[in-house]
């Protein structure tokens, strides 16, 4: 790979990531050059057996991240990396004054909000190490800037908010209007952590009489009598837009997400959007009462939806002003200009 731009390394490591590796890459096709870690894609971790497998590839994948990283650093070429991960196996190829770093996580980020143990380990060391020497860390969440900063003791001025990367284009679909029976989205992979046993066992009998519900997701716990079960669909595919498009209000009663992606492509997408504090990046999208509810907890979700579907016109009130927000704010051009300026990339 020769050094022509200034690069970004992506890290794919999970589903939200590869909606975010392939919004940068639409976002900054003229401005920066990409390089995907590991370039073979590792399947996730189930146990003690296949994360050491996962480790032992990306130490392999390390090499290659190496040199092409040291490549872009010799000829003054800045290098921004998609997480810690790739800036830690890239150690030493690149220098801090060249690097920046995008996050949404870390590994203390949960923990440190649910009240659980910290992780402060060697792991935490070595990211700590990583953190405190890139000058630049792109913060997509005043959670993750705290985070950092409490935690990690990152310095304040490191410290830059920027907009997550959603390419609220892709999912350009203006509302429509609701009809006497609203249909309900759940989109997710980890159905604990999103809180799709809350939705299940609060979806009761006067729920189903107001509204249908689709669990959008591969796994099959979501398969349930009296809910549509709706798997396989790759994102930004036309089965993808149209699932989106024949909805009326996305719910995501989570326990704990970074972001997540799913709830910005519903207001995209013209849904009317319900979901929790616990959605780290949900404040950013959501406006609450205005353009959509952020309960307290997964269980208030249920709650919230039962009184957006006994209110339709609230429905179609949060579809309009929620759609208009997110385009507005999250604009590619907009989110573009504003990458750029904070890594000084004309």
């Amino acid at each position: 790979m020769s050094a022509k731009k200034d690069l970004l390394v992506t890290f794919p490591v999970d589903l939200g990531n590869k909606s975010y590796e392939s919004n940068f890459m639409s976002i900054f096709a003229d401005d920066l050059d990409f390089y995907r870690f590991p370039e073979k894609e590792t399947k996730p971790a189930s146990d003690k057996l296949s994360l050491a497998k996962v480790i032992l590839a990306r130490v392999q994948a390390a090499f290659a991240l190496r040199k092409v990283v040291k490549a872009y650093t010799k000829e003054g070429r800045k290098v921004i990396f998609h997480g810690i991960s790739p800036a830690l196996f890239s150690y030493g190829s690149w220098k801090p004054q060249q690097t920046a770093i995008v996050l949404d996580w870390t590994r203390n980020l949960y923990p440190s909000i649910q009240g659980n143990p910290l992780k402060k380990g060697l792991g935490y060391s070595l990211h700590r190490k990583i953190l405190k020497a890139v000058p630049k860390l792109l913060c997509m969440t005043d959670a993750i800037k705290d985070n950092l900063g409490q935690l990690y003791g990152v310095k304040k001025e490191a410290l830059i908010r920027v907009p997550a990367p959603l390419l609220v284009e892709k999912l350009n679909i203006p509302p429509r209007p609701t009809p006497p029976k609203p249909k309900v989205l759940f989109v997710g992979g980890d159905l604990k952590r999103k809180g799709a046993d809350v939705l299940l066992q609060g979806f009761n009998k006067e729920l189903r009489e107001k509204c249908t519900l689709t669990m959008m997701t591969n796994d099959r716990a979501a398969d349930v009598a009296g809910v549509n079960f709706l798997p396989g669909l790759t994102y930004g595919s036309p089965a993808h837009k149209k699932a989106f498009e024949d909805h009326d209000i996305f719910i995501l009663p989570t326990r704990m997400d970074s972001y997540p992606v799913a709830i910005a492509q519903a207001a995209a997408a013209g849904l009317a959007v319900i979901t929790t504090k616990f959605a780290l990046g949900a404040k950013e999208v959501i406006i609450n009462g205005t353009t959509g509810y952020i309960a307290e907890t997964p269980e208030e979700c249920i709650a919230k939806l039962d009184t957006l579907l006994n209110t339709p016109a609230l429905i179609d009130e949060f579809k309009n002003k929620g759609y208009e927000y997110v385009h507005q704010k999250f604009g590619k051009e907009n989110i573009r200009e504003n990458y750029l300026k904070v890594l000084g990339i004309n």
